[in-house]
C-alpha cells in the first residue's frame, strides 16, 4: 500500500508490476486459507471492486484505474469487509481534505488528488480499530 502511494505521488501511476505482485500474494493467501477453492475465492475477491468502482472511472474519472486495481488487490489480501471500510474512510478523508484546502485557499478549484494516499491512510487508521 505504501509503495503504491509513493509511486502514485511521484507519477500519478501505480505500476502494473506492483499490482501483479499483490495479486500473487493474494492468491497465495487464499490458497493457504481455503485450499484449491481459494482460487474461486481469490477471483471473487479480485473482481467485485473492479465491477463496483468501474462506473466511477467510466463516468468522469472520479477514481483512477490504479486506485481501482489497488482496491482489488486489497480485497484479495484482507477481504471484502475491510476493503469496504477502507473505501468509505478514504472517501471521507479525501473529502475533508478538499474542504479544508478549499477553505484555506478560498477557492473551489478542481484538484487532482493522489487518492492512493487516502486509501493507504484509511487502511492504516482502520488497523488501529482492529487491534483494539
Amino acid at each position: 500500500m505504501t509503495v503504491a502511494s509513493l509511486f502514485d505521488a511521484r507519477s500519478y501511476r501505480i505500476p502494473n508490476q506492483l499490482i501483479i505482485l499483490g495479486y500473487i500474494a493474494g492468491l497465495f493467501i487464499n490458497l493457504q486459507a481455503f485450499g484449491m477453492i481459494g482460487i474461486v475465492n481469490f477471483l471473487a475477491k479480485a473482481t467485485w471492486p473492479i465491477l463496483t468502482l468501474s462506473l466511477l472511472y467510466i463516468c468522469g474519472k472520479q477514481i483512477g484505474s490504479g486506485d481501482i486495481k489497488l482496491f482489488s488487490v486489497m480485497s484479495t489480501l484482507v477481504g471484502a469487509k475491510l476493503t469496504v471500510d477502507v473505501m468509505i474512510a478514504s472517501v471521507m478523508l479525501a473529502g475533508i481534505t478538499i474542504i479544508a484546502l478549499s477553505l484555506y485557499e478560498r477557492q473551489l478549484l478542481r484538484r487532482h488528488l493522489h487518492y492512493s494516499f487516502y486509501i493507504t491512510l484509511a487502511f492504516f487508521l482502520l488497523q488501529f480499530r482492529v487491534i483494539r
